[in-house]
């Protein structure tokens, strides 16, 4: 398990809203996901320091979130009140080690233009101000803070010219492999299940998924674990399950029969699950192209 990151959070007390939401986040962090937060509203007690605070809780964070709502942007340009004084510690770290990725922006309760502070402006931002995505934002965050995120990453692969694929048949073999892969975390593919030895490959880097597909009926295709860990079926399953729901599937079988609008879950050997849901099948007759058709959704 990877050690728990040590988190700062920089806001301001814009009103008591705004600090519920603060204190809600940081609360989530902590007690369900294991970072370790350094927040004022625990650890500043009643007549302690407020700078020393500041100071202290910045120099031992190895990660900080500036919680960037209007006011926070308006007095970290300013350089008034905690935020100014906390930006202005921030910005002597990044001079000092030249090293900016331990700052994360989010944004919350901010409609302006300007999202960020001007010291923060060419840095990417979670946007936290739509409360219906904050379990998906929330996803993103934790994967960020303990750099979970690298992993979708996938691994370097071997030039097509390189002496292991010399030939030319080898470069177009590596060529049309491309074309058998979707590394998006949820989409649609569509491509004919007789070539590439069935294989259509969806996400990338630890949440890959290379899915295996043979010839069945008129309305049903086989679904094969030959290159995932295990497969789960349950007849007449016809939506994307929540998480929950997967272990009502039936993982015991290395092949099965799928039909139309039925959904397979699928999981990878680092346990990450995906689900497919077949929306078309078209078998190879005269002047038709055998294809295959399926939504998909991987699971972070």
């Amino acid at each position: 398990m990877a050690d728990a990151p040590k988190v700062f959070i920089s806001y301001s007390h814009d009103n008591d809203e705004h600090k519920s939401w603060v204190l809600k986040l940081a609360t989530d962090l902590r007690q369900h996901m294991g970072v370790d937060v350094i927040l004022d509203q625990w650890d500043l007690r009643v007549g302690g320091d407020l700078s020393l605070f500041m100071e202290q809780g910045l120099g031992d964070a190895s990660l900080v979130l500036c919680i960037c709502s209007e006011q926070y942007v308006r007095k970290a340009n300013a350089g008034v009140s905690g935020a100014g004084y906390e930006k202005m510690i921030m910005v002597q770290s990044m001079l000092r080690d030249t090293n900016t990725d331990y700052i994360i922006p989010v944004i919350r309760n901010n409609t302006s233009d300007q999202k960020t502070p001007t010291f923060l402006g060419t840095k990417n931002y979670i946007d936290f101000s739509d409360d219906s995505l904050y379990l998906d934002n929330l996803s993103k965050l934790v994967s960020r803070l303990f750099n979970e995120d690298l992993s979708k990453k996938p691994p370097l692969g071997k030039s097509p010219f390189s002496d292991e694929y010399a030939t030319e048949i080898d470069l177009k073999n590596s060529l049309e492999r491309v074309m058998f892969h979707a590394p998006e975390l949820a989409g649609f593919a569509s491509f004919d299940y007789t070539n590439n030895n069935g294989q259509f490959t969806i996400g990338t880097g630890e949440y890959e998924f290379v899915t295996n597909w043979g010839s069945c009926g008129a309305d049903s295709i086989r679904a094969y674990r030959d290159n995932v860990k295990e497969i789960g079926y349950k007849p007449g399953f016809d939506h994307f399950p929540k998480i929950d729901e997967i272990v009502f599937f039936d993982f015991t079988s290395r092949s099965r029969v799928v039909y139309v609008g039925e959904v397979v879950i699928w999981m990878n050997q680092y346990g990450h699950f995906a689900a497919t849901k077949v929306t078309n099948i078209c078998k190879s007759a005269r002047g038709v192209t055998a294809h295959l058709s399926f939504e998909y959704k991987i699971y972070t």
